[in-house]
């Protein structure tokens, strides 16, 4: 009897994961100690490349409370900017959380903050949401797909070389589309 019990599709309470993204952006250049985008000004398009993890807990009926941490890292024309950002977040995972499921959508979204080092700003703090798919091919190891938007935060501006020159996030969306690993 209790060897049949370790055997029976037991519920699991816990998933980390980590992933790599490519995340859309549209910064700008303003000159002259401008520090705003106008038509004047050269604007361009680039991708900020992240990587992180994070993990969840879950309570029960799919309801799941975690966080993450994740760097980005956009470059163009010689000029890097660096940002931190960490969430915590609640999440909903569709369907029941047995270990014999091998799909599991889900939605996540809440709280998160933005820390760029280096420029003299002071974190800010924003929200965000996403959904997702873990494709369970092993027990205990999924694909995880996910698309994840990280809303607010200050309009970034950062000066770089040469002197006057100021790099601005034009819009305080930053939505990244992700690959990774989730275990549990």
């Amino acid at each position: 009897m209790l060897a049949s019990a370790q055997d029976a599709d037991q519920q699991y309470h816990g998933q980390g994961y980590f992933f790599f993204a490519g995340a859309a952006s549209s910064p700008c250049f303003a000159t002259g100690g401008s520090n705003s985008c106008s038509s004047l000004e050269r604007a361009g398009s680039t991708t900020a490349l992240q990587f992180g993890g994070g993990g969840e807990f879950l309570v029960g009926k799919g309801l799941g409370f975690g966080g993450e941490l994740l760097s980005s890292r956009q470059s163009w024309e010689g000029a890097t900017l660096d940002t931190w950002i960490g969430s915590f977040n609640v999440s909903y995972h569709f369907g029941s959380s047995t270990k014999k499921r091998k799909l599991e959508p889900f939605v996540t979204g809440g709280y998160t903050f933005f820390y760029v080092p280096n420029i003299g700003f002071g974190p800010d703090s924003g929200g965000n949401f996403g959904a997702g798919l873990n494709i369970w091919l092993l027990r205990h190891t999924a694909l995880r797909l996910e698309i994840r938007d990280d809303i607010g935060g200050r309009h970034l501006s950062a000066e770089f070389e040469p002197e006057g020159t100021y790099y601005l996030r034009s819009s305080q969306h930053l939505v990244g589309f992700r690959i990774g690993v989730t275990f549990r």
